[in-house]
């Protein structure tokens, strides 16, 4: 189903990392989530990978997310929030900036970025940017960026298949992979749990305050 030289983490799931080059996540790449609406389970997909990263000591960066983390939930995947951070960028330049900051920094073990706006041009250096790391790196974009070309060497259109109380089901078409051709379609069965974010002032949910990308500028 491909092959790859790079370093991979799992996704926790079997049938998703026998379709992935390497047969995991690829570190020091750039990783397109595509969505045709938010809160689908991305994080849920994630957040397996997001233990792992937990487990090791390593931090996780947040950019833009449209809502605010919620920590119990984050919590239960071992994450501690401490090891969090948010930065809420307001423009397609804020976002990529600090997206750019957080690669160079190599001080985080995965990296996920939220944007509507995203360049090939743009694309092209994360890629190089993440190239030089050992930081999983997670772009998630809307759906109709499928149609605009991307430097992104792993590309994943996420759509909801079905949803029951305890559980959800994600059916995931591979767009654009590394080795064979991709275009197959998968579904995965998320982890139970609580939403891992909520609408910002939702009641009795703890939160972590975000930092603004000028802030993090002069920090």
């Amino acid at each position: 189903m491909g092959v790859s030289p790079d370093q991979v983490v799992s996704s926790g799931f079997e049938e998703l990392d026998k379709a992935l080059p390497g047969r995991g996540w690829p570190i020091g790449n750039l990783i397109e989530l595509l969505l045709p609406a938010e809160g689908l389970g991305e994080i849920g997909l994630l957040s397996r990978m997001l233990g792992q990263v937990a487990q090791a000591g390593r931090h996780v960066l947040l950019v833009s997310p449209p809502h605010t983390p919620y920590m119990p939930a984050w919590e239960n995947l071992g994450m501690d929030s401490r090891r969090i951070v948010v930065v809420k960028a307001h423009t397609p330049a804020e976002r990529l900036w600090t997206l750019e900051q957080g690669v160079k920094s190599a001080a985080f073990g995965a990296i996920l970025g939220w944007s509507s706006g995203m360049s090939q041009q743009a694309t092209r250096k994360l890629q190089i940017l993440a190239r030089s790391t050992a930081t999983l790196v997670f772009l998630f974009r809307p759906a109709s960026a499928r149609l605009e070309p991307s430097a992104a060497p792993l590309r994943i259109l996420l759509h909801a298949a079905r949803r029951h109380a305890l559980s959800r089901t994600l059916r995931l078409h591979l767009l654009k992979r590394r080795g064979m051709p991709a275009g197959l379609s998968l579904y995965l069965t998320l982890p139970p749990g609580p939403p891992s974010m909520l609408p910002e002032g939702s009641p009795g949910a703890p939160f972590i305050q975000p930092l603004s990308a000028s802030r993090l500028a002069h920090a």
